[in-house]
């Protein structure tokens, strides 16, 4: 873990950290379990995490906090037809104290390799305060999401997307990336859903 240090009033500060709150959703009966199995699988060696009853927080540098969320919800897909649904919010605060529930990974080798491939159904918006546009913000994503071939569709308050599990992972760092070199401070709001046949048909291929 890095070191950094605060002189006076002065906070530490990394360019590169984000926090997320995350809780995901399963249409079984066995939901405790397969939620359960799946947290368990990820490899948080390079984040501070902590789950509580209600969701899972991941604090961290940006790439790794988005490859323990992705590891979870690859993880929990079983190649059955569920419903599965996965609501996040990242947080970057510029002004924020990273010495206090915060891992600073001093590498950007990510830990978790996950290679299912699957189709999910997303909704995503980027906000941040003091802008007078928000629409601006969300062109911004619909840009990043055609560079990936993503399907946009859009909508009020958030655009709607569908795509293959790790361009919609790429996708939120593309944004967060963007984020990172232009806001002081934002929220990224993502939703993902896994349902029936048609959500995870791949692009021109069969069932999987």
């Amino acid at each position: 873990m890095q070191d950094f240090h605060k002189s006076g009033n002065e906070q530490a500060k990394h360019p590169d950290i984000i926090g997320c709150q995350y809780q995901i959703s399963v249409l079984r009966d066995n939901f405790v379990p397969m939620i359960l199995d799946a947290l368990g699988k990820v490899d948080t060696g390079k984040v501070w995490a902590k789950t509580a009853k209600t969701s899972t927080v991941y604090r961290g540098r940006m790439p790794h906090v988005v490859d323990c969320v992705k590891a979870c919800f690859s993880h929990i897909y079983d190649g059955s037809l569920p419903y599965i649904t996965m609501t996040a919010t990242f947080f970057k605060n510029g002004f924020d104290d990273i010495n206090k529930d915060c891992f600073i990974a001093g590498d950007l080798v990510l830990l978790n390799d996950t290679q299912k491939t699957f189709n999910v159904l997303g909704r995503i918006s980027l906000f941040s305060p003091g802008l007078n546009s928000y629409n601006g913000q969300s062109d911004i994503a619909a840009q990043f999401a055609h560079k990936r071939n993503i399907g946009v569709s859009e909508g009020h308050y958030a655009n709607d997307y569908e795509g293959n599990v790790h361009d919609m992972f790429g996708l939120i760092n593309d944004i967060m990336e963007y984020g990172n070199k232009h806001l002081d401070n934002y929220a990224l709001s993502v939703s993902m859903t896994i349902y029936g046949p048609e959500a995870i048909k791949p692009r021109g291929g069969e069932l999987i």
